[in-house]
């Protein structure tokens, strides 16, 4: 036996250990709940996928071709089950392990980049604690990420992440490096826009720090190649079968309906007004809503129509938009308990909000410290969760939404610990000399 545990590496039995409790804690999640897999427009998608109907029926069976969701992850679903059956144990037993996989995943990366960010190890272990242990995300991380796209773009935004600092730290980077970094930004831009751009963001400053105009109009180039290559082909997908030539989603009309509208101003309770804001509109929850979406000629102009109307409200009322925008920034941030109340309560809607609160509030220190200090390549995690919480203000951030930033402030929230243990430690040896 200790022959054994001598070939392991003692100072990554903490992080086995983790990893293995945090697997275990998400597989007995699976196993006690009383329904067995995802659901939602990406389910529904999946599903079609797996029946042989294409990407279709997000909203309803029956109601044809859809580019309310981004085309990857409900595919990757759909091709699971059309292999091993819609819903079939097989089928949900593959998708749990790659929902948690992922999950998982992006926590090990993250422990890693943080690593080459200077954070202590002890603090990333208790960030790799929190991440795997805490569950505030539970259903999202254990089910729902089986279909949506969260799990998968968290994960290649922490895979970027930590590319990123890697390519930091060296002397020269070569071409391949470039290529691999091109593909994989692009991929994430094609998962979720968002986060694609926040990635983007980063290569470009990275670019401008540290590669020759060769290398730089290089890398240029092979982002536009990638982004040819993902775009074009759903792009084309799209004129044909919904008459529109929508790059990326149909929805983003319907959404920013969902956030922007008078009763959003000063409700009375707002998950009450979320969820009539949902049932008066979205042609998932409510039959009439998805009448009045056949009848407009299918979401493409309902959604637009949604949107033009959203969007004449804000010009009008443009104090009570930023006063919404704002609130949708502390949410995104900082959620409030009422997000994990809007569809059920699978865990206590009070701890989740507490345990988002304080990776968030602390992330956010450690962020605005860092960049105070000037720390060393710490503008990369400030220009992600910026750009990202920005892009996204117009729209009501839902906890699918939230969890896309929640590991990353996780680990700065992890950093803030090693930074004020410092502190402590320089000022007691102050005190002593």
């Amino acid at each position: 036996m200790s022959a054994f545990f001598g070939r392991i590496d003692r100072r990554q039995l903490p992080v086995a250990v983790l990893v293995v409790l945090g697997v275990l804690m998400r597989v007995a999640w699976n196993t006690l709940r009383p329904t067995s897999g995802a659901a939602g427009e990406a389910m529904r998608v999946a599903a079609a996928i797996g029946s042989g109907h294409g990407f279709a029926d997000a909203y309803r069976i029956g109601q044809g071709p859809t580019a309310h969701l981004m085309p990857v992850s409900p595919s990757i679903a759909g091709l699971v089950y059309m292999v091993f059956g819609v819903g079939s144990r097989i089928a949900e037993i593959l998708l749990a392990s790659w929902s948690i996989g992922l999950a998982i995943g992006t926590y090990l990366l993250l422990y890693r980049a943080f690593g080459r960010l200077g954070t202590p190890r002890w603090a990333r272990l208790a960030g790799l604690a929190f991440g795997c242990l805490a569950p505030a995300y539970l259903n999202c991380e254990a089910v729902d990420f089986r279909v949506w796209e969260g799990g998968l773009a968290t994960f290649l935004l922490a895979l970027f992440f930590d590319r990123l600092l890697a390519a930091e730290g060296m002397a020269v980077v070569s071409g391949r490096m470039i290529l691999a970094m091109a593909g994989l930004t692009g991929l994430l831009f094609f998962v979720n826009p968002p986060l694609g751009i926040a990635a983007y963001l980063c290569a470009g400053i990275f670019c401008l720090r540290k590669l020759p105009l060769a290398r730089t109009m290089q890398a240029i180039g092979a982002s536009l190649v990638v982004l040819a290559i993902l775009i074009v082909p759903w792009t084309l997908r799209n004129m044909k079968e919904l008459g529109a030539p929508i790059v990326l989603r149909s929805n983003a009309g319907l959404e920013l309906a969902l956030a922007q509208y008078p009763g959003a101003v000063n409700p009375t309770s707002r998950r009450e007004a979320f969820l009539a804001r949902l049932d008066q509109i979205h042609p998932t929850l409510s039959l009439d809503a998805y009448h009045r979406m056949q009848a407009a000629g299918g979401e493409v102009p309902y959604a637009k129509a949604l949107g033009a109307e959203a969007k004449a409200w804000m010009k009008a009322h443009p104090a009570e938009s930023a006063k919404l925008m704002l609130l949708h920034l502390r949410q995104s941030l900082v959620p409030q308990r009422w997000q994990f109340d809007v569809f059920g309560r699978a865990l206590s809607p009070t701890l989740r909000a507490v345990l988002t609160d304080i990776a968030g509030l602390s992330g956010l220190v450690s962020l605005f410290w860092a960049l105070l200090a000037r720390r060393r390549n710490w503008w990369y995690p400030a220009v992600i969760v910026a750009s990202w919480a920005l892009l996204t203000a117009p729209f009501q951030p839902v906890t699918r939404y939230t969890y896309l930033i929640y590991p990353l402030m996780v680990f700065c929230a992890a950093d803030l610990l090693g930074r004020l243990r410092r502190a402590h430690d320089r000022s007691e040896h102050t005190i002593q000399a």
